[in-house]
């Protein structure tokens, strides 16, 4: 409930304050409740208002003694009983505040007219006062507190919102999908050569592990791949044995090789291996150890980020199902701007200067369409692919 919903709904009330029977909210504003007493200063008489408190309990928790986030009263139903004994009531998603009763949420009801007495409408009372009865009476002395009871379900709310998952370990892992070319495995002891960014090994200060895995055939798209990771051939863990760094592995010691990180197929090497890698690119030599030791699930962004909202550029006005331009009031509207502008999307931010970062590690991240990728974290167990989909462009495009 906000104010600007009870001022929705005030005119008839202030006409003729004593036909409002009950009203029962879930959760409000300070100014919502301001706008209560508004109600009974119109006349409203105080045994008709109710505030449902949810339900809740002890967390055994020194912070937060109390669950927060809890089960609530949810419904909205508006029931209106005429005096011919007819009766109309509105069922629906709409919320007691401006945004959802003046048209600016995508909302949904249901309009039932007819006989007070129609089964649909006992039922409906029937709710409503198993409603009131949960409910406890408005207090005017209160609204700090009512209002400090909804912060405390939005801020258990946030917490549920943000939990990142518990298992996942902060470990660094170059993970390189491979397909299989003609010709024998490789074992424990050998030499497999590839090529990654060269800002991306000097962006990270620490050797991270890497994982091969060797498919037969490989599957079209590196998401895909990792999706797949059990119906690998192989599945090897490797130590970084050599970083060569400006081209400087002339002829270097090598089993197998990847010549080309968006086509990996992996090879034989022939002796002497000389490579040729390409501006930019980094020469890592890595030695096969075993097996990886179970499955992962590799995770792609460092478990925080900022995001930001990205703007239709064309104005595109509310409109209700009828086509109809909704008009906004003026206290609804935004203070920048003064309209309301569609959301087609959600992009990562950050400050300018990691933007150079941000390039560098989306060219090692699946959605660029390497096969050579870098993870930031990874989960042990089941294979629920990546936790963050690739777009298919590099940041700030």
């Amino acid at each position: 409930m906000t104010s600007a919903g009870i001022e929705a709904i005030a005119a008839p009330l202030h006409g003729a304050p004593g036909k409002l029977s009950a009203l029962v909210i879930g959760a409000g504003t300070y100014q919502a409740f301001q706008a209560f007493d508004g109600l009974l200063d119109a006349g409203v008489p105080p045994d008709r208002l109710h505030v449902h408190l949810g339900f809740s309990g002890p967390s055994g928790g020194k912070d937060n003694p109390f669950h927060r986030y809890r089960p609530m009263l949810h419904s909205k139903v508006y029931l209106m009983e005429m005096a011919d004994g007819t009766a109309s009531a509105f069922v629906g998603s709409h919320n007691l505040t401006g945004f959802a009763l003046l048209g600016l949420n995508g909302e949904a009801g249901v309009l039932i007219d007819g006989a007070a007495d129609e089964p649909e409408f006992v039922a409906l009372r029937r709710h409503i006062a198993e409603c009131v009865s949960q409910a406890t009476a408005y207090d005017r002395d209160l609204k700090e507190a009512y209002a400090w009871w909804t912060t405390q379900y939005v801020d258990g709310l946030k917490v549920e919102i943000g939990r990142p998952p518990a298992d996942a370990e902060n470990k660094q892992t170059i993970v390189v999908l491979a397909a299989r070319a003609l010709g024998p495995l490789p074992t424990i002891g050998n030499v497999i050569y590839f090529e990654m960014s060269k800002a991306l090994m000097e962006f990270n200060s620490l050797r991270p592990e890497v994982h091969i895995y060797v498919f037969d055939p490989l599957p079209a798209t590196p998401a895909a791949a990792l999706l797949q990771l059990d119906s690998a051939k192989a599945k090897l863990v490797c130590g970084i044995d050599g970083l060569q760094m400006e081209r400087g592995g002339v002829e270097l010691l090598a089993d197998f090789h990847i010549d080309n990180r968006r086509q990996p197929d992996l090879k034989p090497a022939t002796r002497p291996f000389r490579p040729r890698p390409a501006p930019g690119m980094q020469q890592v030599s890595v030695r096969v150890q075993g097996t990886i030791p179970g499955a992962f699930e590799y995770l792609f962004d460092r478990g925080k980020a900022d995001w930001a909202p990205v703007y239709d550029d064309a104005l595109v006005p509310l409109r209700s199902d009828g086509g109809q331009e909704v008009t906004v009031p003026a206290d609804l509207l935004p203070r920048v701007g003064q309209r309301w502008l569609r959301v087609q999307g959600l992009q990562r931010v950050g400050p300018a200067a990691q933007e150079a970062n941000q390039l560098v590690l989306w060219d090692a991240d699946p959605s660029s369409g390497s096969f050579i990728v870098f993870s930031w974290r990874r989960r042990r167990g089941g294979q629920r692919g990546t936790e963050r989909a690739g777009t298919g462009r590099p940041p700030g495009d």
